[in-house]
């Protein structure tokens, strides 16, 4: 209870005593991929650990989001999660299933013995002498601390990070501004294979021409977007007989504020009103759609970006362009950059960066996506090169052990979109798969820290570099050479991109 004293418009909530939960060696904040890689990866390494989640399930976007587009490398603990969908037909192409992803990860997280916290908010971090020895968590229960030696911050946020005294970023340098904000929806009763042949599909994949259309003509009231963003199937459901469920990301929110509760509540609300406006819509000038309905939005918002730790490595949005290789790589992305405009409806695949004294509008793949750049310039590659010279990035971009590293606080890691990176390279490094490698990576390096009695940031990389590879990840190993890696482990095939 906290007896009501008012000084300067706040509340006084004066010292005091929390109760203990226990103490372990590893506390993982956060169970969507990235926390579940980093739980299942230290408890698998004998470490006692406990996995702390806000929501009543986990998985995350992927799950609760709807996001049930597991892309990028799948290897390791990923790949073996793949499997285990596959085995109950909650796994096709690229699509799952987001009730069936629940399921197997509450089996995989408790089968690898990981003790398992949910509906539990972290909302302060526990440190002494600049180590993060702990975190303290908000549920039904009341307010209780968990001691830990070391912490992986998988909120996605950053949260434990942030509460431990780190340094973060957020939003692009220039302005502040997020990326826009998603909250996903399924549709049912959807005639896949009329769709597919339909001249729409075929002409106008993205709806840029009928969004445009059905602004002008008043079926759609504003913008949400100005493309389809993706559409995937789920699983398991029935096919080829006018009855196919999807999901779908097309609605979204701008001049995003994802750490501020008001803002988050706008998006829910706003997100609510976009799903039932684009159904509507879609039943009524997509082919193939003309008997579908709404069956549910996401209970998870999509948030691509918010805080990202400041690390001993910051990974920059040319490293990212360049494929640089880094000798500390933990995992991989061949993704590219994806930027959903904080501004105004469109997707950004280009990054404005300077390259020889020269502003040079960057991109991956050739690509603008549904915004172009000032004057719709000339794109380049991440060296500069335009035109016939231009170079499409084929090689994967590398994620170095040391932007998972604060640079200040010791006994913590930080894995999934709130790694150490700039805005743009972020906007590459957030895939679903890519997310759970980075966790793999970081509560492995946890397990070791505490073998060798060391804090995080002194392990040595090729010491988990070999045990990552033992342990089925991929380093890029078959693309490139990585400096100390030799014999039989240095060409191991062990992913699949997907």
């Amino acid at each position: 209870m906290i007896t009501l004293q008012k000084k300067n418009g706040r509340i006084i909530d004066p010292q005091r005593e929390v109760p203990c939960l226990g103490e372990y060696d590893v506390v993982v904040v956060g169970g969507g991929m990235a926390g579940i890689g980093a739980a299942i990866a230290s408890a698998r390494k004998g470490c006692k650990t406990l996995l702390v989640e806000r929501e009543s399930a986990l998985g995350g976007l992927a799950t609760l989001g709807l996001v049930n587009i597991p892309l990028d490398f799948s290897a390791g603990i990923g790949k073996e999660m793949l499997a285990n969908l596959d085995a109950v037909e909650g796994h096709w192409h690229r699509n799952s299933d987001p009730e069936k992803h629940k399921l197997i990860l509450d089996r995989m997280v408790t089968g690898a013995g990981v003790d398992l916290l949910l509906v539990s908010h972290v909302v302060d971090a526990i440190v002494d002498k600049g180590r993060i020895c702990g975190v303290v968590l908000e549920n039904k229960t009341g307010r209780q601390a968990v001691l830990a030696s070391r912490v992986v911050d998988a909120s996605g946020d950053a949260d434990a990070a942030f509460f431990a005294g780190c340094e973060c970023m957020s939003g692009r340098k220039s302005d502040g501004k997020n990326q826009a904000c998603s909250l996903e929806f399924r549709l049912g009763g959807v005639d896949w294979d009329k769709y597919n042949a339909s001249e729409l599909k075929k002409n106008d994949p993205s709806w840029l021409k009928l969004i445009e259309k059905a602004v002008a003509e008043g079926d759609m009231p504003y913008a949400i977007d100005n493309h389809l963003n993706w559409v995937t199937h789920v699983p398991g459901r029935p096919q080829h007989c006018g009855q196919d469920e999807i999901s779908m990301c097309f609605a979204h929110s701008r001049n995003c504020r994802p750490l501020d509760a008001k803002d988050l509540t706008r998006m829910y609300l706003e997100g609510r009103e976009q799903a039932d406006i684009l159904w509507k819509f879609i039943r009524k000038c997509v082919p193939g759609y003309e008997n579908c309905y709404l069956i549910d939005t996401g209970t998870l918002l999509g948030v691509r970006e918010s805080r990202r730790v400041v690390g001993e490595y910051v990974l920059t949005t040319l490293d990212f362009a360049r494929a640089q290789q880094f000798d500390d790589v933990v995992c991989l992305t061949g993704h590219h950059y994806d930027l959903h405009n904080p501004d105004g409806p469109g997707n950004i695949k280009w990054a404005a960066e300077t390259i020889n004294g020269q502003t040079h509008y960057v991109s991956t793949h050739g690509q603008y996506g549904s915004w172009a750049p000032p004057g719709n310039a000339e794109l380049s590659d991440g060296f500069g090169r335009k035109g016939k010279d231009f170079q499409r990035k084929t090689l994967p971009s590398s994620i170095p052990y040391r932007s998972l590293v604060p640079a200040k606080i010791d006994g913590l890691l930080v894995a999934g979109r709130c790694l150490s990176s700039e805005f743009m390279a972020q906007a590459g490094c957030r895939l679903v798969l890519t997310c759970l490698n980075m966790g793999q990576a970081a509560g492995t390096a946890a397990a070791l820290s505490l073998k060798h009695d060391i804090q995080p940031r002194k392990v040595d990389r090729v010491e988990l570099q070999h045990v990552l590879l033992k342990d089925g990840c991929d380093l890029g190993q078959k693309y490139w050479e990585i400096p100390g890696l030799e014999g039989e482990l240095a060409t191991l095939e062990t992913s699949t991109r997907t």
